[in-house]
């Protein structure tokens, strides 16, 4: 018997390219659709594309009725004991008794994209990187405003995303921070992050440092990520334009740091709406209906 997957808040971006991303699943579901305020029946897995408070909400009512629950949102995600997953990276984590999942930001997934690769060779001690994010990140209510004459974001540059904490980063920045450190399993690591919200309408974009105890060997580390799932390395400069509605993550301008050859500097450019959020649901749906 087929299984049930049902997606909530099927209105928002989210919702409507996870719908789309479905079409991909080859394994036998049976799916369906609801608002944020619809009533939910039972079913096998439920991927919840809400808000924060939403998902609060409707983890708890969802309890005993849904046997998976993937949620997109950032609510559970730093929760003990709830899986933060990259499939390509950290599936293994999901056992039939994990009733909640979480997806990370999206920003941070494209980060540890190309961070995990390089794990089994290098020993990471920083990593720095500034973010250039889409307007799509934002939802349709930021988009709605980047089209509407005098908008802020219009021809312009934000340095904030998110809400600014008492230590003075933002929430944003926070999940850079502390989401690398648990996807992949670095407690010490030190991340210094900051997000900026440009006037691209999608895909993210990261200029990225990182720092390991091991001189870098550039040729190992490209063929690394080629080899590594979803991900390309390439030689010619990849810009977000080119990679909006493209599944992998892409990585160019790789270089060795002038002085220190155990830092290496990058670009990194994905589609924030796929891999950073509903083909990452994808993928977690798809392990569900194979292995349990």
């Amino acid at each position: 018997m087929a299984k049930s997957v049902g997606i909530i808040g099927i209105n928002g971006h989210v919702g409507q390219t996870l719908l789309t991303q479905m079409k991909q699943v080859r394994a036998p579901y049976e799916l369906k659709t609801f608002g944020r305020h619809d009533e939910i029946p039972p079913l096998d897995i439920a991927v919840l594309c809400t808000a924060d408070p939403v998902s609060e909400q409707l983890v708890g009512a969802l309890k005993g009725r849904v046997k998976f629950i993937i949620d997109m949102s950032a609510k559970f995600r730093m929760t003990q004991g709830v899986p933060l997953v990259i499939p390509e990276i950290n599936a293994r984590e999901i056992t039939a008794d994990t009733p909640l999942i979480a997806s990370p930001n999206c920003t941070t997934t494209g980060l540890v994209m190309s961070l995990a690769p390089l794990m089994p060779f290098y020993h990471f001690e920083e990593v720095f990187f500034c973010s250039y994010q889409a307007i799509s990140g934002g939802g349709k209510q930021l988009m709605d405003e980047f089209h509407t004459k005098g908008s802020l974001y219009e021809n312009n540059c934000v340095p904030l995303i998110g809400s600014v904490q008492p230590n003075g980063h933002t929430s944003e920045e926070l999940k850079g921070l502390n989401e690398t450190r648990k996807i992949l399993g670095l407690p010490d690591i030190k991340v210094y992050c900051h997000t900026v919200r440009v006037a691209v309408e999608n895909s993210h974009s990261l200029g990225v440092t990182l720092k390991a105890r091991e001189d870098f060997d550039l040729e190992q580390v490209k063929t690394l990520w080629n080899k590594f799932p979803n991900l390309v390395y390439s030689e010619k400069v990849i810009t977000p334009k080119e990679v909006s509605g493209r599944q992998d993550t892409f990585i160019c301008r790789l270089r060795a740091d002038v002085e220190n050859k155990k830092i290496i500097h990058y670009f990194i450019t994905f589609d924030n709406l796929l891999k950073g959020a509903a083909m990452n649901a994808r993928q977690i749906v798809e392990f569900l209906l194979e292995k349990f």
